[in-house]
């Protein structure tokens, strides 16, 4: 048994809050549930229970994410224009959500779906596993509209029992004067009813019975035996695995035993680099800043114009009074701050060599294109690059192409922000083509032919003819929401370069979307590309006036100004992160903020050109990392990798709840299930907190930054058919099967051999399929059963865990050691050798109990698999990255504590949320210097087994990149 522990801040320990601060504001709340007091562990805001799990403590519940329900068609948008929320007998999406949503801490996974308010006949369905008999509270959280009902009904129906309804949305939840009803007219309320179920398969469906005065909109739906569940914002019932994550912040993880063979044979961890992890860059000439530029306008002198005083280098304002004031201050300089790095890539809007294009009648190039021509022959160590967002794309004849050939070697490529590309097959060429498809790989090599075909066609109406042999070679693709669906795939379709568009949104976890593009780019030889914004939500932080949208007529979608949007931490993080974990390039969407003139309307006036805050951060981080400084980054040492199938088709927070974005255009197939639940589940506890952090309402930076219970250690690599595409494989000591995988036999044979040759697998029940599986030889199992709470490794402790089903694993399997089992003996987890390697099979299907959730073993087996396998790692609630460099190591630690900025307003920094942080090394430190902050010295102390901590503190919303030599 465990000993239950409080758990520390930086200010010491939490205590309870003094009962009137509890009651008080809840005696004003409106609705018959909001007047009961929330017990301590189920509330948000309080101290969390974080002693290990406990045998037979926690509920069984489930949680229904309202758009993965069944029959949801369209969409349907509640503040929308009246075209824009109708529906006829269905429900539709509404989400994501606009700045109601946002400002309330968003939706609880991305979507929500709604129907409209004439609509009395809508339904949509999803079949439960209740795990577990017993009285269930039936939650909804759903939109309450001021002083108006929005009727709608839940019903559970299963076999040989009377149907059960719950009516919802007759009465207000909420104050009617609430601030959200005020600005918005409805806040998001949670409402409960009771059930009593029986175990075993139901059917939810979800009900519009009505007309009412407005769309009802719907969030998520929570059944729970949890009596004491009272959920404020995004809150989920208390579970084990949870508290089992939660329990490793304050449990050395150093003392677990590994259960790797490299790591069981090899005390020391290995400091090396294999060659293939090193970061890329284009031409191997180092990282670039690729930068919006101008080729006609006001800001276009530094191309056009011959005058000496003119601005000397490739630069984007776009405030006419800001471009005329850079002008005259930095006009024949050569110290612009920013513009005059030699990295910033001068990049144009156009489709392929849009700067070269000719004119249609005389067939030359244009005069931009003719002077930058002359500006790349006066700049050779220059590069260049373009945009393609939206734009329609203009002739190229033979003289650009001409002028495209002889700067070939210097073109970085065309950024395609939010976009695989910018064209669009036929949506009916689509269906068609892809009817038949019944599996992911299916549907990819269904879709594959059209897309490239449409890709082809893109450049070939501009160039006239095929100019490449795979146009995709120079497509940039920098999707937010998708692009670690499409990051495999655009890998093997040839892009040189995979990105990702960053922003502050629902599930962005950005360790986790870099341990893809990493382990992707490793995998195919790729560059890297961060495409870089400050976007929350539908909101940016913009720092000039033609790109603000401030006004009252602009307070419901897409309010731009200096105060909104993700702000200057989540600013700063987006840098140093991406800079450190081996961004190829940037590319810089908002390139014409960087400068400001800020002021006021009485004591302050207008003041001169300045560095915006954007502008500040740039502009440090370039002189930071300028060669002349002496950074080098090294590359991140990661030596975990997650192995998906490279048809996932997966993204947590889809515009559209299925396989690639509904690209495919079949709205009610591949549907969010089993397979993706594993995926979320598995990368939901290595990336842990991230679960947590959803629950609460949602800033800038608490879904994007994670303080890691296991550093960001993991990458991502791919299951193909191109075997020849598996040659990273080997590199990583572990590798953990997540998600569906088809293995072929070629695929099956090679996952043998690396193990065979010394590496670490995972693989779980149902999770593989193919001819391949045959060569794992996995243990023989029996008949399915249901387990709850199991032993692990040799501890005769019982561990607490939901209701699971699995296949007992059989006995007499000598080569088979056991890791996890019932109470009752029956192994459902173990472990085999093989030649140098090891297996670990987990009979649990997918990992996943009967309520969808991993089960606790799961954090188990990552936090044991990846000990002893990290030359350097970090004790302390703190993001960290570790980086290995020509001269020693590279320690990036990020605190997004204290800085919690909201899509609107900023707030000031509470450094009650410093964090204190130990680096434990395990190889040799003679010194440990801070590049961001130098002066700050570390202390360097020797500890036991040959270990060496160096300690310091990070700042609440601080950056520190530590270099140990």
């Amino acid at each position: 048994m465990v000993p239950i522990r409080l758990r520390a801040n930086s200010s010491g320990f939490l205590l309870n809050r003094p009962l009137l601060e509890i009651v008080l504001p809840l005696l004003v709340m409106v609705g018959p549930i909001a007047c009961q007091l929330s017990a301590a562990d189920s509330n948000p805001g309080g101290a969390p229970n974080i002693a290990a799990p406990q045998t037979n403590s926690y509920p069984e519940s489930l949680w229904i994410e309202a758009e993965h329900l069944r029959g949801v068609k369209g969409f349907c948008w509640p503040m929308g224009t009246p075209a824009m929320k109708k529906t006829a007998g269905h429900w539709g999406l509404s989400g994501p959500g606009w700045a109601a949503e946002w400002n309330q801490g968003g939706e609880s996974g991305f979507l929500s779906i709604a129907t409209a308010a004439d609509d009395d006949r809508a339904t949509a369905k999803t079949s439960i596993d209740v795990p577990a008999e017993g009285r269930y509270f039936v939650w909804v959280r759903y939109g309450d509209w001021r002083e108006q009902p929005e009727p709608f009904s839940i019903r559970i129906e299963q076999p040989g029992a009377a149907a059960w309804q719950g009516d919802y949305g007759v009465h207000a939840v909420i104050d009617e004067d609430n601030e959200s009803k005020l600005y918005w007219g409805w806040a998001f309320a949670w409402d409960r009813r009771e059930a009593s179920l029986k175990a075993g398969v139901a059917t939810l469906s979800l009900l519009s019975t009505q007309k009412c005065p407005q769309p009802r909109q719907i969030d998520a739906i929570v059944l729970t035996t949890d009596e004491r569940f009272r959920p404020r914002i995004k809150d989920r019932p208390r579970h084990p695995t949870r508290q089992r994550l939660d329990s490793y912040r304050h449990e050395p993880l150093s003392d677990l035993t590994p259960l790797s063979k490299a790591a069981e044979l090899n005390k020391q961890a290995p400091s090396a680099l294999p060659p293939s992890w090193n970061v890329r860059t284009f031409q191997n000439k180092g990282f670039r800043y690729l930068w919006n530029s101008a080729e006609e306008g006001p800001n276009a002198d530094w191309l056009l114009s011959d005058e000496p005083n003119r601005v000397l280098f490739p630069y984007g304002l776009r405030d006419e009074d800001a471009v005329k004031e850079l002008k005259q201050k930095y006009g024949g300089r050569t110290d612009v701050p920013i513009y005059s790095d030699p990295r910033v890539v001068p990049t144009f809007h156009g489709v392929g060599a849009g700067i070269f294009a000719t004119d249609p009648k005389t067939g030359e190039v244009h005069p931009a294109g003719k002077r930058f021509a002359q500006w790349l022959d006066k700049n050779p160590d220059r590069m260049w690059a373009m945009m393609m967002n939206y734009h329609p794309g203009k002739p190229i004849g033979d003289a650009g192409q001409q002028l495209l050939a002889k700067y070939r070697d210097r073109y970085l490529g065309s950024i395609s922000g939010e976009s695989i590309g910018y064209f669009y097959p036929k949506s009916e060429e689509m269906r068609a083509v892809t009817a038949q498809a019944t599996t992911r790989r299916q549907l990819v090599e269904a879709f594959t032919p059209l897309t490239q075909t449409g890709n082809r066609e893109k450049y070939r109406a501009v160039y006239g003819k095929d100019l490449d042999a795979n146009p995709y070679a120079d497509v940039i693709s920098c999707l937010s929401v998708g692009n670690i669906a499409w990051a495999p795939i655009l890998s093997q379709w040839g892009c040189r370069t995979i990105g990702y568009e960053s922003s502050a949104a629902t599930s962005s976890v950005l360790n986790m979307r870099w341990a893809f593009m990493r382990g992707i780019a490793r995998q195919g030889e790729q560059l890297t590309a961060t495409y870089r914004s400050c976007n929350f939500g539908d909101a940016s932080t913009i720092f000039s006036n033609s790109g603000s949208y401030h006004s009252p007529q602009a307070i419901l979608d897409n309010y731009y100004s200096v105060y909104s949007g993700a702000g200057m931490t989540w600013y700063k993080f987006d840098i140093w992160y991406q800079y450190m974990a081996g961004a190829s390039m940037f590319y810089h969407e908002q390139g014409f903020d960087e400068f400001w003139q800020p002021g006021g309307t009485a004591a302050a006036g207008k003041q001169e050109l300045q560095l915006s805050p954007k502008g500040k951060l740039v502009d440090r981080f370039l002189r930071t990392t300028a060669p002349a400084a002496g950074f080098d980054r090294g590359s991140p040492y990661t030596p975990v990798a997650f192995l998906v199938d490279y048809a996932h088709g997966w993204e947590p927070a889809p515009f559209w709840p299925n396989s690639f974005k509904n690209w495919h255009g079949h709205e009610e197939r591949f549907l969010f299930g089993d397979h993706e639940k594993m995926l979320e589940e598995w990368f939901w506890a290595a990336f842990h907190p991230i679960a947590s952090e959803s629950e609460k309402p949602m800033n800038a930076t608490n879904e994007v930054y994670l303080p890691g219970i296991f550093g960001d250690v993991f990458d991502v690599i791919v299951a193909t058919p191109q075997v020849d595409r598996w040659k990273t494989i080997d590199t990583y000591p572990v590798v953990i099967a997540n998600g569906d995988i088809e293995l072929t036999a070629a695929e099956g044979a090679r996952l043998d051999a690396y193990v065979q040759q010394g590496g670490t697998l995972l693989v779980t029940d149902s999770q593989l399929t193919g001819p391949g599986v045959a060569a794992l030889k996995l243990p023989a199992t029996g008949e399915p059963a249901v387990g709850q709470n199991y032993r692990w490794l040799d501890d005769a402790t019982v561990v607490s865990s939901q209701r699971f089903r699995y296949r007992p694993i059989a006995a007499g399997q000598a080569e088979w050691k056991p890791l996890a089992q019932t109470e009752d003996g029956k192994v459902f987890c173990a472990a085999s050798d093989r030649g140098k390697g090891r297996i670990l099979f987990l009979s649990v299907p997918r990992g996943l109990g009967i309520d969808r959730r991993a089960v606790p073993v799961v954090p188990q087996l990552i936090a044991h698999l990846t000990r002893g396998l990290m030359p350097i790692e970090v004790d302390g609630d703190v993001q960290w990255l570790v980086n290995r460099n020509a001269n020693g190591w590279m320690v990036t630690l990020l605190n997004p504590a204290g800085q919690d900025k909201p899509q609107q307003g900023i707030t000031p920094t509470d450094h009650r949320e410093n964090r204190s942080v130990t680096i434990r090394s395990r190889v040799p430190v003679s010194s440990a210097v801070d590049r961001l902050q130098p002066t700050d010295r570390m202390t360097i102390n020797p500890a036991a087994k040959g270990i060496v901590n160096v300690t310091c503190e990070v700042l609440a919303g601080g950056v520190r990149i530590v270099e140990i030599k």
